[in-house]
Formats: structure tokens, sequence, C-alpha cells
């Protein structure tokens, strides 16, 4: 992994992240997802402390004006749980996300009649966890690693076209879409606003998936919220969002087609409560 840590280098600077452009070349390449190329391009992301000084609200595309000094690297005791906590994070994206389609297949399939809307195929940007081990030492036989893990970084797939492409769909503390219905891009917010009322069905309240953003096919970074679990699903979870899901959402045309039969929310429902079916 190669990991340029010039002001240059940085893609941009989120609430909790910094994310920079990187190289991953494996030998043997991976037979999939990261790695299987022999030069891959890669976004390293990396958690920091802001300063008192720094306004918390803000966030920036770009290197950090006047290079790294506006922020403040953990240890590495404190770093390495912190982005296996991320990297969990995406896992169980995935595997709600996976859930979601079996869910909207087994309904499609086993409907009288095919819904007037088409399925957008969305999918997570592959990721890892990458440690970096003190200098190698020599062995008798074969050299050996000295042993002591010195780095640790999240590895995303990057997106390419830049920030011009990147799209924020819902916010990390929204249960609907963040774009207007004019706007580009609002046909996959809506569908990714009733990915959500699936997740909190099929886990009994526990668990969406928010603060979607991305490009087209892609959807890209992250957080997951649920009820009472910050400590599985990272800094970025917001508990109070799980909690008046069926208060805020809005159902829109994917939820309400009969085929799924899905129970409304929102503040024009009245007198209805779902009750969920993991």
């Amino acid at each position: 992994l190669r990991v340029d840590q010039s002001p240059k280098s940085f893609i941009g600077i989120g609430g909790f992240k910094t994310a920079q452009s990187s190289l991953l070349m494996l030998t043997p390449p991976s037979p999939s997802g990261l790695g299987s190329r022999v030069h891959d391009n890669v976004v390293v992301k990396r958690p920091f402390l802001r300063p008192p000084t720094l306004n918390p609200s803000t966030s920036s595309t770009g290197p950090p004006p006047g290079g790294s000094r506006r922020i403040i690297r953990f240890s590495l005791g404190d770093e390495l749980p912190k982005l296996h906590c991320e990297a969990n994070t995406l896992y169980w994206a995935k595997a709600l996300l996976t859930m979601t389609y079996d869910f909207i297949d087994s309904a499609i399939s086993s409907a009288a009649s095919l819904p007037p809307f088409e399925i957008p195929r969305l999918h997570f940007v592959e990721a890892g966890l990458a440690l970096a081990h003190s200098q190698f030492t020599k062995g008798l036989i074969k050299p050996k690693f000295g042993g002591t893990v010195c780095g640790v970084y999240l590895l995303e797939e990057k997106i390419e076209g830049g920030s011009a492409t990147f799209t924020k769909y819902i916010h990390n503390m929204d249960c609907g879409p963040s774009l207007s219905a004019h706007e580009d891009g609002y046909d996959i917010a809506e569908f990714l606003a009733f990915t959500q009322h699936v997740q909190y069905s099929k886990t009994g309240g526990l668990v969406f998936i928010s603060d979607y953003q991305g490009k087209s096919n892609d959807a890209d970074d992250l957080d997951s919220s649920v009820g009472d679990g910050s400590d599985v699903f990272s800094e970025g979870n917001v508990e109070s969002t799980v909690a008046s899901f069926e208060k805020h959402h809005e159902c829109n045309r994917f939820c309400k087609w009969p085929g799924f039969g899905l129970n409304e929310f929102g503040a024009a429902v009245t007198g209805i409560c779902e009750s969920p079916n993991p």
C-alpha cells in the first residue's frame, strides 16, 4: 500500500475521517474486489480529532488549509478499534442491502403483476482494513515480520469522477431523500428511502442504513443507524433517528406498491402502527 502523506493527496475531510488517494498493489492480486488489479487506485480513510478552534460543523474537500496542522491523528491504540468499527459497519451494511434485494426479488417473483417502476440495482464500494507492520527482520530461512503493527488504514474502492459526480441521497439524521423531486438522482434517493423501510421492518425496528451517498450505481461512505448500537456501528450512529422512524418516514411509490406488503408510516398516516416481520 502506497500512501501519500502530503496535503495534495487529500480528497476531502468529513466530520470524523480524512480521505486520501492511494495505490494498492497485492502480490499475487486478489481474485476479486480490492487489490484484484495490479495497480488499484483506492481511497485511504483515517479518523482524526479537530482542534477546538475548528468549527466541527464544517466539512471540506481538497487538502486541509495550511497542510495537516488543522487535524490531529489518534494514537495507534485508539485508531485501530475506531477503524475496526468502521469496517464492521460496512460489513453489516452490505448484508442489510443484500437482505433488502432478496426481499424485493422474492416479492416481485410471487406478485400477480410486475411493479410499475424499475428497481435500481445499487452496490456498496469494496472496502477492507489494512494493517501496516514494522520492517522485515532477517530469519534463518526467510524474512519475518517484526510482529508490531505500526499503522492502520481503512481502504475503499475509489469512485471516479470527483466531487462533481458525488451525490448525497439521504442525510444521516433523515428518513427521506435529501434531494427535491425535480433534481437528478431523486429516483435513486426515493428508492433508498424505501430500502430503509424494508430494513427497519425486517429487523424488528432495530436498524436501517442511513447517510447514503455516492454516484450512479454506487452507494458509498455510509453510516448504519441502529437503536442502542453506537458501540457497534461507530460514531456516526444516530439512535434517535431509528426511534422516530415510524413518525418521520414518508412512504413513497415503492413502499406503497401492494406486492411488497408494507404498512405505511409517516405523519400523513394515522392509526396505523406497523408490526415488524423480521
